[in-house]
Parts: structure tokens; C-alpha cells; sequence
């Protein structure tokens, strides 16, 4: 199984994490490792991560718990992410047809307050939004500057098409 996220984007991850106020998102087609990612990212900084599966519920990554009660549904899954007191974060992959749609219904009649302790993370289809992420939500790009045209010259990277 490869990795939803590289080591890089990991740390890129973490830090948009611990400075998050708001709910953070990110536009990918497929979960292939989501959970080998977050799972990595938890066993490293310790931090409780929550992973919700449509029908399953929230699951500690860390923890061989089944899933918390009443959160199968996006709903309830959310309520039980703000109810939260400690710092934790949640992972919401709702880029799967049923799932986006529950989710843009949710988000057309509500306006949660998700931020503070609890820090969200939502997975998006590409090339789709909603109003309630791109008003009150940040994306996280995970594009390290270095894809494309660009070469290493004198301890710096820069543009190939910038070269004489």
C-alpha cells in the first residue's frame, strides 16, 4: 500500500496543524493510505488523530477501540469532534460521492465553529468545493516548490526558464 501523504508533506501537515484556527482541507481523488499516513503522523507527535469512515464511525488511529459510538453519520461525527476538550485531531474524507453529499448538506444549514482544540482536516474532491470551506476554511497545498522546471544553483532553487 503506498502512502496518501510523503514524509514531507507530513511535517507540512504538522505544522499546518498545530497553527490551524480553522478547518483546513485538502483536494485528493482517492484515500489509498490515508490511514498509514495519519496513524504516522500520530505515533510521532502523540496527538490523539481521528479518522471517520461513512457508516463505521470515528476511529483512534492509535487505539484498537471500535469506533465511537453514534458517529457513523457526518453529523453526529462533527458533533462529537466539537464536544472533544482535549486537543485531537479529525480526519474527514469526504471526497466519496455520498459522503460529499451529506457533507454539503450539512454545511448548507450549519455553521460550526470548528476550531480550538479540536483541529479538522477535511479530504475533498478535486476540483469541487463549498462556500463553507472556501469562507471559513484554509487549504493546505502541499506543493514544496520544487515540481516543475527548477534546478539547484548556488545552495538555491530557481526557475530553469530564470537561467541565461
Amino acid at each position: 500500500m503506498r502512502e496518501f501523504l510523503s514524509s514531507h508533506e507530513l511535517l507540512n501537515l504538522e505544522d499546518e496543524l498545530r497553527a490551524a484556527n480553522q478547518p483546513l482541507y485538502v483536494h485528493k481523488n482517492s484515500n489509498e493510505g490515508l490511514d498509514k499516513s495519519i496513524k504516522s503522523l500520530s505515533l510521532r507527535t502523540g496527538w490523539a488523530c481521528y479518522l471517520w469512515t461513512d457508516g463505521e464511525g470515528l476511529q483512534n488511529l492509535k487505539s484498537t477501540e471500535p469506533p465511537a459510538p453514534k458517529t457513523s453519520e457526518f453529523k453526529e461525527a462533527i458533533k462529537f469532534a466539537q464536544e472533544r476538550k482535549h486537543f485531537s485531531v479529525f480526519i474527514f474524507p469526504i471526497n466519496a460521492k455520498n459522503s460529499w453529499l451529506e457533507s454539503k448538506l450539512y454545511f448548507s444549514s450549519h455553521t460550526p465553529q470548528l476550531h480550538g482544540v479540536a483541529k479538522f482536516m477535511f479530504i475533498l474532491p478535486k476540483e469541487k468545493s463549498h462556500k463553507f470551506f472556501t469562507d471559513f476554511g484554509k487549504i493546505v497545498t502541499f506543493n514544496m516548490g520544487l515540481d516543475g522546471n527548477y534546478v539547484l544553483r548556488d545552495g538555491k532553487w530557481i526557475s530553469a526558464n530564470d537561467l541565461p
